[in-house]
């Protein structure tokens, strides 16, 4: 499992557009990432220049689907809203949640999942959030799933028992007042999630037998609770170690759940408290791979600098994990506070010079050339901006003599963050060796 990864979803907002996919790949390789989750709200739009652009820089790229749902509807077939979890209130927020339990659903995803894979070469599948909603529980207005299909699946299991009640209170089987038939719903679901994920990875279709070689990690919600196992288990049915122990993933993620991650002081160290998690899945499998997903920036209070994510991964190393990614790439501090800077400048043939910068350039004046002054003097016929590069055609440079190249004044853009609600940075001054 690759140390360092980050995600990216290259159809959230403006700052991956109009650019080329050299570009981002560049970008993404100069800020030291060594692993990519592509995120895929569509099957039918994957990139496949982006995924070649990264692999082609030696970054790993995982193909990351949602579990329980998707925020684009367009590669449904037909009757998809058969699919739908029936929710403890009706949600209209754009996310369409599918039922675990539905076998068409099960089989239409495991066939788009072996059709992604056969057409694109990812390196990895995640499976991303495939949990039952939501937080804190029954008393959420998106606790689900409350179909037909689920109650009659819950009644096979307990011999004919009805599931609880979830919304009157004076029902006779409402959840608060009837623990055993509660404790059998919570057993209930945990025992789904475990089988949806178990089919999607073992079952007739699923990826061990479509591809048997590729590595699948699977993600597993982690919150700071007193007893985060318990929890997890009983609010979204997932059960860490019958996941290690019955589906047999390549590896697990734990994500960071929205109660922790949306704290605007939340130190880097949180972390500290998933780690009966970890010990849940090792106990199981002791030398199970295991990541840590961070949010660092879904909302202006959680914007995470370079120097939190360096700590956070501090702590995720003296929890025993070694892996880390982070939600989303373009979402963090640094893309509003840390001025441009060159990463990398290098002569292509004589009278070409590639710059990669460290961020998403403002192309005017990064496309002017008297920014750009060489010692000893070459005359600069043209500045292309592109993203987060800068090509300079120069008059003919002298084989093995070395030019100092001075930049000056380079902005960022800020009308391509996710939130445009900071003024631009700007370089002021740094000089480069060619």
């Amino acid at each position: 499992m690759v140390s360092r990864c980050v995600q990216i979803d290259p159809f959230l907002g403006r700052y991956y557009g109009n650019r080329s996919a050299e570009s981002v790949a560049e970008e993404i390789a100069a800020n030291g990432f060594r692993g990519v989750q592509y995120i895929v709200t569509r099957d039918s739009r994957v990139k496949r220049e982006l995924l070649n652009a990264l692999r082609q820089r030696r970054i790993d790229v995982d193909y990351t689907t949602f579990g329980n749902g998707t925020y684009d509807t367009a590669d449904l077939p037909d009757g998809w809203q058969q699919w739908r979890m029936v929710t403890r209130q009706p949600m209209n927020d754009g996310y369409a949640r599918l039922c675990l339990n539905h076998p068409e659903y099960r089989r239409w995803k495991k066939a788009q999942i072996a059709s992604v894979l056969r057409q694109y070469p990812f390196d990895g599948v995640h499976i991303m959030e495939p949990f039952w909603p939501e937080y804190p529980g029954p008393t959420a207005p998106a606790y689900a799933c409350l179909c037909e299909r689920c109650r009659s699946l819950f009644s096979q299991m307990y011999h004919g028992e009805q599931p609880p009640d979830f919304m009157d209170e004076a029902h006779p089987r409402f959840w608060r007042t009837q623990p055993e038939l509660y404790a059998k719903w919570v057993e209930f679901r945990a025992k789904s999630h475990t089988n949806f994920l178990n089919d999607l990875l073992n079952g007739e279709g699923g990826i061990r037998k479509t591809h048997p070689r590729i590595a699948v990690t699977i993600w597993v919600l982690a919150v700071d609770v007193p007893d985060p196992v318990r929890f997890v288990r009983e609010v979204h049915g997932q059960d860490v170690a019958n996941v290690v122990r019955q589906v047999r993933p390549d590896a697990i993620c734990l994500q960071t759940h929205w109660p922790d991650w949306m704290k605007e002081n939340l130190p880097p160290d949180y972390v500290k408290a998933y780690q009966p998690l970890v010990r849940a899945a090792r106990a199981v499998r002791p030398d199970m791979p295991i990541m840590v997903q961070a949010d660092i920036g879904s909302q202006p209070q959680n914007r995470r600098s370079w120097q939190w994510i360096e700590a956070f991964r501090e702590a995720c190393e003296r929890i025993g994990v070694q892996s880390t990614t982070l939600y989303e790439y373009m979402l963090g501090m640094y893309i509003y506070a840390e001025p441009p800077r060159v990463v990398r400048a290098m002569r292509r043939g004589r009278n070409t010079v590639l710059l990669v910068f460290n961020k998403r350039l403002d192309a005017q004046s990064a496309a002017e050339k008297n920014r750009y002054t060489f010692t000893p003097p070459l005359q600069i016929s043209l500045a292309e901006v592109d993203g987060n590069l800068v090509r300079l055609s120069t008059a003919p440079m002298q084989a093995g003599k070395r030019y100092r190249l001075t930049i000056r004044d380079i902005s960022d853009d800020p009308s391509t963050r996710w939130l445009p609600d900071t003024p631009a940075v700007k370089l002021q001054e740094q000089t480069v060796t060619l």
